[in-house]
């Protein structure tokens, strides 16, 4: 264990670090007056994902929200206004059962839309 109680690096993992240290030290350095305002196209920082985290699926499972469905597609999104008085006693609940708000609100959706027969 390291000394913030977090599980030390592997070799590989240690080795990747490695790598990665070494590149980032021996780049060029951009000027100061150099204003970086877009990547070279679609993709432009995965390779440098896939350096950092070892693989395309790893990238592919570390950014981003996690997929409802299982499948790849990322899950719709859709913002609701709540009452003062509905947030807060979403967010208790949410504490009081270790659980996110979001979860608390697909289910209960799903039981009203889904009553039991």
């Amino acid at each position: 264990m390291t000394r913030n109680n977090e599980p030390a690096l592997t070799g590989q993992d240690q080795q990747r670090y490695n790598q990665l240290a070494e590149a980032a030290e021996n780049m060029e350095t951009l000027p100061e007056s150099a204003v970086v305002t877009k990547s070279d196209g679609p993709g432009a920082g995965q390779s440098l994902l896939e350096a950092a985290l070892g693989s395309p699926e790893s990238v592919q499972r570390s950014v981003g929200r996690p997929s409802l469905s299982g499948k790849a597609a990322p899950a719709p999104v859709r913002s609701y206004r709540l009452t003062e008085e509905l947030l807060r006693d979403l967010g208790e609940r949410a504490e009081a059962e270790h659980r996110k708000p979001s979860e608390i609100v697909r289910e209960a959706l799903h039981q009203y839309l889904h009553p039991a027969s």
